[in-house]
């Protein structure tokens, strides 16, 4: 369906969409003779309807002036305020239709019909004058002028200033407020400010701020790790740390530790146990040593004792297993006499 419209000032056909109606509510501005219509008004369709008839507007006779009575009280009535220039959409030269089908269109003038009516309705009173007593009286409130004074003879008393008041000025009326815009119009102007350069500078300088103390924050977290894998690192991590209290230690990966073997021999006749723990390291990086849990349980598989054994229990230089290397644990334990047959050993960071 190929919608269009006819001007009706100057009658040239323009081909319309209607979304643009839509947008503008009907409202459109003629690229021709720059006349705002409401291109509803005479919308037909190019395929099935004929454009219709129009003919050029004729200018209304001349009207007499009468001399009228001026009111004494005059009255003031705001004039309807055209439509909002955001609010008109404008049809451009390049939807003109030229048809031999259409009527003729009329000529291009040098002036537009608003302001050939403008020309032919303007009246010039240069012998006009303003009558002072009515003034006079609308700012009295209404009462009539005072008379003149009566002349009289002249009396010799000491000249004296007397102060007048300034006579007040009649108030000025508020104008009537202008029709708010539209929905669509007060969304397209909030987008539009949304793109403007100065707010998105300060929306990607947020941006970049939020993106920085995330990285941060990520690298104060895996610390340990960044530090091992980039040892030029380490410097700017320990500054950091030195500001937010914390340490720069071995990262800890237990999937990466196994143990190798382990062996709980009798030692010193009988009256203590020797743990033997060898631990492997499959990264490629140095571990931290984990700690170990040792269970000892009896003949019947019940648990005699459990415990907790750190790295300082086996009295290693450093806590660290080497990349891809093994360390080998040892350390002596007392049972007070009890008698042990079986024992489990588990590794793991507190």
């Amino acid at each position: 369906m190929s919608l269009a419209t006819r001007c009706t000032a100057c009658g040239t056909v323009f081909r319309v969409v209607q979304d643009q109606l839509k947008v503008s509510e009907g409202w459109v501005r003629c690229g021709r003779c720059d006349e705002v219509f409401n291109a509803l008004e005479g919308l037909f369709d190019l395929e099935r309807d004929s454009p219709p008839e129009w003919r050029p507007p004729t200018p209304p006779p001349p009207t007499p002036i009468a001399a009228t009575p001026v009111p004494a009280t005059p009255s003031f009535q705001p004039l309807p305020e055209p439509p909002d220039d955001d609010d008109i959409f404008q049809l451009s030269e390049d939807d003109r239709i030229h048809s031999r089908f259409f009527h003729p269109e009329q000529a291009d003038v040098a002036q537009t019909p608003a302001q050939g009516v403008a020309q032919r309705d303007r009246v010039d009173f240069s012998d006009a004058q303003f009558n002072m007593d009515l003034l006079e009286s609308e700012i009295n409130g209404g009462a009539p002028p005072p008379a003149p004074p009566r002349k009289s003879k002249p009396v010799a008393k000491p000249a004296a200033k007397q102060a007048t008041k300034p006579a007040a000025k009649p108030a000025a009326r508020p104008s009537a407020p202008r029709p708010a815009a539209p929905g669509f119009v007060r969304e397209a102007r909030q987008r539009e400010r949304w793109r403007s350069p100065w707010v998105r500078g300060v929306l990607s300088l947020c941006a970049i701020g939020l993106l920085a103390g995330l990285a941060g924050q990520a690298a104060l977290h895996f610390r340990d790790t960044i530090a091992a894998q980039w040892p030029d690192t380490k410097p700017w991590l320990a500054m950091a740390c030195k500001q937010w209290h914390c340490e720069i230690g071995a990262p800890r990966r237990i999937d990466d530790l196994v143990v190798e073997s382990s062996a709980l021999a009798p030692a010193n006749g009988g009256a203590a146990y020797k743990l033997s723990v060898v631990l492997r390291n499959r990264s490629a990086l140095a571990l931290a040593m984990p700690s170990i849990d040792l269970s000892l349980s009896d003949p019947s598989g019940q648990l005699v004792a459990r415990r907790a054994l750190a790295p300082s229990d086996f009295r290693v230089a450093t806590p660290v297993v080497a990349a891809g290397a093994e360390s080998s644990l040892q350390v002596l334990l007392s049972t007070d006499g009890r008698r042990v047959s079986g024992y489990t050993v588990e590794i793991f960071y507190p």
